[in-house]
């Protein structure tokens, strides 16, 4: 979500759950969509849902690389949807693994009698 907007600066803040506060700049490089349509500077709003991407500049300061308002696009959930997904199956794949190296590492017990 968009805290707040500075029209002159050409930058807005985003209120992070892990990382706070973080500033990001407009560019002339930064491609700026709402709900799929190209958009500008002005329509970046507090209270806007927003996601993207950013480089990180030398001296610390975030520069918006895209910008996308609004909530998510059909198209854009189903992909989530899919890297979920296949996140999942990912994670199962790796337990079903670990379970198989497990008990093929155990020791077998042996059948010959101690003297």
């Amino acid at each position: 979500m968009v805290a707040s907007v500075d029209a002159r600066a050409k930058t807005f803040t985003i209120n992070g759950k892990k990382d706070g506060s973080r500033v990001f700049k407009i560019s002339d490089q930064s491609v700026i969509t709402k709900t799929g349509a190209p958009a500008t500077m002005k329509d970046i709003v507090g209270n806007e849902e927003i996601r993207g991407s950013y480089w990180k500049e030398a001296d610390g300061s975030l520069v918006a690389k895209s910008v996308k308002l609004g909530p998510l696009t059909e198209q854009e959930k189903a992909a989530e949807d899919a890297r979920k997904a296949r996140h999942a199956e990912r994670k199962a794949a790796k337990a079903a693994a670990a379970a198989s190296d497990a008990a093929s590492a155990s020791p077998a017990a042996s059948a010959t009698p101690k003297p």
